[in-house]
């Protein structure tokens, strides 16, 4: 996974999934489709128990486009809100630049309140 900065969208990860997402709405098919083939594409290829950082950023980037789209879903909104609460998004920072990773950590908790408050 390549980032190039703490916004929600700055990694190769997050940007494939909101562009996916979209692709799939394009299509024609419904959020719950287009969500269901996302993340049948990532359960495919991670494991989501060892994989928490990968599986943070799919839903981190599947819930704020939803939210932006106005269509979220209730169970990716939870999923985001527990695994930012987890902190598996943070293991990715904890080597990088400390103020990154207090910057990333800001980012994700604003992120978080808007979830809770959607």
């Amino acid at each position: 996974m390549g980032a190039w900065g703490t916004g929600l969208f700055d990694d190769d990860t997050t940007c494939d999934v909101r562009d996916s997402f979209i692709d799939y709405l394009d299509e024609g098919n419904t959020v719950e489709e287009a969500t269901q083939y996302i993340l049948e594409e990532y359960l495919d290829e991670f494991n989501p128990e060892e994989d928490l950082e990968v599986m943070s950023l799919v839903y981190i980037g599947l819930s704020a486009i939803q939210m932006k789209k106005k269509c979220l879903q209730e169970q990716v909104r939870k999923t985001a809100i527990d695994l930012i609460e987890h902190g598996a998004d943070l293991e990715l920072w904890e080597e990088a630049d400390t103020k990154d990773y207090e910057k990333r950590k800001e980012v994700l908790g604003e992120f978080k309140e808007k979830l809770i408050n959607f």
